[in-house]
C-alpha cells in the first residue's frame, strides 16, 4: 500500500489556457492522456459508506485496478492509502482483494461477488512536475465528465499530489498557481460526484473529534479544522452546484471559524492565527452578502402564493446565478480560502495545561445561557435588538454544535441547536451587508423595501423562538 498526499483544486474550464501556459513555462511536462475509469460497488453502495472506492482504469492500452481507503483531510490536504495492480483486461480481479495486506482494510461485509459498475468518470489529463522549496510535486489537470447512466457532470479539476519533501510546499505551490487562475480548493472527490449523480451518495456527515477529557491544546486544532471543512465543503456546494442552503451553512462555519481564535485566548496567541484572521477577513463580505441573498431566495421559494413573487424570484435567480459567476471567477477569493488553509495547516502545537474541552465548553455555554433565555421567554420585539444579538447568538449555535458530540457537558439537545442555527440565517437579512437588488416585478406591481424583508425576517425569528 502507498500513501497519497494530495491536494485539490476545482477551475473553470475558461481558465485553462492561461494555468496551462503558466504550467508550460514553470513546470517539466510529463504527459498528455486519455483516462477512462470504471466505478464499482455493491448496490447499495456499501464500499463508499466504508469510505472506500474500487476503479478500474484504462489508461492507453493498459489496464489498472486500484482500492483506496478510509483517509483523512486536514485543512484542505488529503491523505489515503492506496493500492494499484496492473490488469491485462478491464474486468475485476477479485483475487487481489483477497490478499492479506488488502483483507486488513477490506470492510469485512462486502460481498465481491455483488461489485458492479456505479458510475464512470472519463477524462484528458495534463501532467508536470514540479520542485519548488524542496517540494516536488506532481501537478494534473483533468478535463472531461462523471456519467451515471444517462446523466452527465462536468469535470474541470487540478490535483497537487506529493511526491518527495514536505506536505507544506503543496501550499507554496497552491498559491503560486492562483495567481495565473482562480482555483478554488475541493474536498469533493469524483468519486463522490459520481455517487452523487449515481443517487447513491451518503449522507455526508462530521463531527469534532474531541472528547471533554482532552486538553484545550489538542481540542481548539480539531474544533478549527471542523469549522474549515464545513465551510470549504459548504462554498464548493455553493459555488459549483448552486445550492442556497450552502451559502448559508458557509457563512454560519465562517463566523465560528473566526470567533474561536479569539474564544481560546489562553491557549492560543493572537500572532499565531494573524494569517488566518488577514485570509479569512478578505471573505467575510462576500460569504455574508451570499448568504443574505440565499435567505432571500429560500422566502421567496417558500412563499404561499407563488404568483405574488414570481417575478421577484426570477430576478433575484439571476442576481444569485450573476453573484456565484463572479465568485467563481475571483482569483482574490479564491486565494484567500488557500490562504487561510494554508495557515490553519501551518499552525503550530499549542501551550497545554490550560483547561480541558469539557470545562471550556461548559463555561462558553454558561456564559451563553441568559441569551437562550431571553430567546425563549421576552422573544425581542424589534429589528435592532434582533440584529445586536447576531454574535452572540453565532457563539450560542457553536457552543450547541459541539456539545452534540459531547454529552457530557449537557448542552441544549438537537432541536435547539437547529432552531438557533435557522435564527442566524434570518438574521443575515437583518444585517442588510448589501444593497438590494434592482428587481423586475410585473407591471404595475410595487418594488418591496428592505423593511418588507426584514419584516419577514422577524416573523420567521418570532416562529423560531417560540420552537426553543
Amino acid at each position: 500500500m502507498t500513501k497519497e498526499t494530495e491536494l485539490k483544486l476545482r477551475i473553470s474550464p475558461q481558465s485553462l489556457p492561461a494555468l496551462t501556459q503558466f504550467l508550460n513555462t514553470q513546470a517539466r511536462p510529463l504527459s498528455h492522456s486519455t483516462l477512462k475509469n470504471w466505478y464499482l460497488d455493491t448496490p447499495a453502495a456499501a464500499l463508499s459508506s466504508a469510505r472506500a472506492a474500487l476503479r478500474i482504469r484504462q489508461h492507453g492500452d493498459g489496464y489498472e485496478q486500484t482500492l483506496k481507503t478510509r483517509g483523512q483531510s486536514q485543512a484542505g490536504i488529503h491523505q489515503r492509502g492506496e493500492w494499484n495492480w496492473p490488469l491485462t483486461s478491464p474486468q475485476l480481479d477479485s483475487t487481489l482483494l483477497q490478499r492479506a495486506e488488502v483483507a486488513e482494510h477490506w470492510p469485512a461485509s462486502i460481498n465481491v461477488a455483488e461489485l458492479g459498475e456505479i458510475f464512470t468518470t472519463h477524462f484528458e489529463r495534463q501532467a508536470w512536475l514540479w520542485q519548488l522549496d524542496g517540494c516536488e510535486a506532481e501537478v494534473v489537470l483533468d478535463q472531461g465528465e462523471v456519467s451515471s447512466g444517462r446523466k452527465t457532470l462536468p469535470l474541470c479539476e487540478v490535483e497537487l499530489e506529493l511526491k518527495q519533501g514536505d506536505a507544506a510546499g503543496l501550499w507554496a505551490i497552491a498559491l503560486q498557481l492562483a495567481e495565473q487562475a482562480p482555483l478554488w480548493l475541493s474536498d469533493i472527490s469524483k468519486a463522490e460526484r459520481g455517487y452523487r449523480l449515481a443517487r447513491l451518495s451518503q449522507p455526508w456527515a462530521q463531527t469534532p473529534d474531541v472528547s471533554a477529557a482532552d486538553d484545550m491544546a489538542e481540542a481548539l486544532p480539531q474544533w478549527l479544522s471542523y469549522e474549515f471543512l464545513h465551510l470549504q465543503r459548504a462554498l464548493e456546494h455553493c459555488l459549483w452546484d448552486s445550492n442556497i442552503h450552502a451559502a448559508l451553512d458557509a457563512w454560519t462555519h465562517w463566523q465560528a471559524l473566526r470567533a474561536l481564535p479569539q474564544l481560546a485566548g489562553k491557549v492560543i496567541r493572537r500572532n499565531q492565527t494573524r494569517a488566518l484572521r488577514d485570509a479569512l477577513d478578505q471573505l467575510q463580505q462576500p460569504l455574508q452578502q451570499l448568504a443574505a441573498t440565499a435567505q432571500l431566495l429560500s422566502y421567496l421559494r417558500s412563499a404561499d402564493e407563488e404568483s405574488d413573487v414570481h417575478e421577484e424570484l426570477n430576478s433575484l435567480q439571476a442576481v444569485w446565478m450573476q453573484r456565484l459567476q463572479q465568485l467563481r471567477d475571483d482569483a482574490g477569493l479564491a486565494s484567500a480560502l488557500t490562504q487561510a488553509a494554508a495557515a490553519l495547516y501551518a499552525l503550530p502545537p499549542l501551550k497545554e495545561g490550560s483547561e480541558q474541552a469539557g470545562h471550556w465548553l461548559r463555561h462558553l455555554l454558561r456564559q451563553h445561557q441568559p441569551l437562550l433565555e431571553q430567546l425563549k421567554r421576552q422573544r425581542p420585539q424589534s429589528t435592532e435588538q434582533w440584529r445586536g444579538m447576531a454574535h452572540e447568538l453565532a457563539l450560542l449555535c457553536m457552543a450547541c454544535d459541539y456539545g452534540r458530540a459531547l454529552p457530557q457537558v449537557n448542552a441544549p439537545g438537537e432541536t435547539v441547536w437547529r432552531a438557533l442555527s435557522d435564527m442566524l440565517n434570518a438574521e443575515t437579512l437583518l444585517q442588510r451587508p448589501w444593497p438590494l437588488p434592482p428587481l423586475n416585478p410585473a407591471a404595475g406591481a410595487e418594488q418591496r423595501t428592505a423593511d418588507d424583508y426584514s419584516g419577514w425576517a422577524e416573523e420567521h425569528l418570532q416562529h423560531l423562538a417560540r420552537q426553543l
